[in-house]
């Protein structure tokens, strides 16, 4: 099989890509909204801080009083109250006075500058000051974060654990987000037992349903349904017939090549669903299938794991982004020197499981595992990103830039 038969990783990704439309929106609390697409724009409904606030314990006072203010010649201003958070101090401030004021406690009216309580000379009810204050000292004017009208974020972003303080803070909830798909896992093959079953003559466990679905999970998708089913051409129609009637997304592993145990295509033919791609110029991951039908989707992924990872990530992903109304749905590779030299022989574009990790002079550098292989879990194990090389045969020198996908958390080289 030549390169010319198969449609490159960006064409796939295209194609994938075309024509998405997110799916409806619904209402969810803040309190639900982690990790969940924002379907409206949002902007301050108010100022943040709603008030002029202290930003440390002393007391409040007005600066213009203390001008005069020397060692010899000192300004005493009368402790005349306290304004406390959630309590503040509701008389304005006269000339001449102070309140005890706490962190985070309203400014008095008329109060516009604070002396910390470290700095602070208490003489019976009075406050003594020795030197001038300017003023605005140790206050967070209101507004000073955000102010009213402020964009925040727009339609399509997806939302992290660090957008929610300023939300909560803005009591903006409950908001409107993009559907979450819902999503149907198959995966085929006579020999395969649960992960958690006794191995038997001539079986493997099933490790592919059990990585797509946590895959899933931990990116807050989850499967309606995820089933086993042997290679036998009426069961895969049955359980495609079931999906496509429950399911947005359908993801089947195994049975897209060309034996003559690979029945997911003429289960698919079967139903009249259209094969808008089928081949993939990469490596792992070659006979990778995409198919549609009357508004659901079919992935129909290889049955060697790392090939199912990669898939995943570079097109069950990215599809999923999409669906769920992210505007950047395409996975986020960063740039890194590779630590060793690498031999590429493929012509196809290739992942290789890889190491990520920072240098102690901050710069990223990626290093294969020693072995490569579509079906090797073990060098999956050890890695933390894929090294991304684009088609053809070639050398990479210690120390090329390359493309790096990171799959986990960094860290410092070794």
């Amino acid at each position: 099989m030549t390169a010319k038969t198969m449609i490159s990783v960006e064409e796939a990704q295209a194609k994938v890509l075309e024509g998405v439309n997110p799916l409806g929106v619904e209402t969810a609390d803040l309190a639900e909204c982690v990790g969940r697409v924002l379907a409206q724009n949002l902007v301050a409904p108010h100022d943040l801080p709603p008030f002029d606030n202290s930003a440390m314990d002393g007391y409040a006072l007005r600066a213009e009083d203390t001008v005069s203010a020397t060692p010899d010649a000192p300004v005493h201003l009368r402790i005349v109250g306290e304004s406390a958070a959630g309590r503040g101090y509701s008389a304005g401030l006269q000339p001449m006075e102070a309140v005890v004021i706490n962190t985070g406690a309203p400014m008095p009216a008329g109060a516009n500058t604070v002396l910390p309580v470290e700095q602070a000379q208490i003489e019976g009810d009075y406050l003594r000051i020795d030197a001038p204050i300017k003023p605005g000292m140790h206050v967070r004017p209101k507004g000073q974060d955000i102010a009213t009208g402020t964009p925040l974020l727009e339609a399509g972003t997806r939302l992290g654990l660090q957008h929610i303080g300023l939300l909560a803070a803005l009591g903006l909830s409950p908001l409107q987000v993009y559907r979450r798909p819902r999503v149907a896992l198959l995966a085929t093959g006579s020999e395969l037992l649960p992960y958690n079953a006794p191995l038997r003559p001539d079986a493997i466990r099933d490790s592919n349903s059990l990585i797509l679905r946590l895959w899933l999970e931990s990116r807050g998708v989850g499967c309606i349904f995820a089933d086993t089913v042997a290679d036998d051409l009426s069961l895969i129609t049955r359980w495609l017939e079931r999906a496509l009637c429950e399911a947005d997304v359908l993801i089947l592993t195994g049975g897209v090549s060309v034996g003559e145990r690979d029945l997911v295509k003429p289960a698919l033919k079967e139903l009249g669903v259209e094969t808008v791609f089928w081949r993939v110029n990469m490596k792992p991951g070659k006979p990778i299938l995409f198919a549609k039908h009357y508004g659901r989707t079919i992935f129909g992924l290889p049955g060697n794991p790392l090939a199912v990872v990669v898939g995943l990530l570079v097109f069950v992903l990215p599809y999923l982004n999409a669906l769920e109304g992210e505007t950047q749905p395409l996975p986020r590779y960063v740039t890194a020197r590779l630590g060793t030299s690498v031999h590429k022989k493929e012509s196809r574009a290739e992942f290789q499981t890889a190491q990520l990790c920072v240098m102690p002079d901050g710069i990223l550098s990626v290093t294969p595992t020693t072995a490569q292989g579509s079906s090797l879990l073990g060098s999956l194990a050890q890695a933390n990103a894929f090294i991304y090389l684009p088609p053809g045969e070639n050398t990479y020198a210690e120390g090329t830039l390359v493309k790096a996908l990171p799959i986990a958390p960094m860290e410092g080289c070794v």
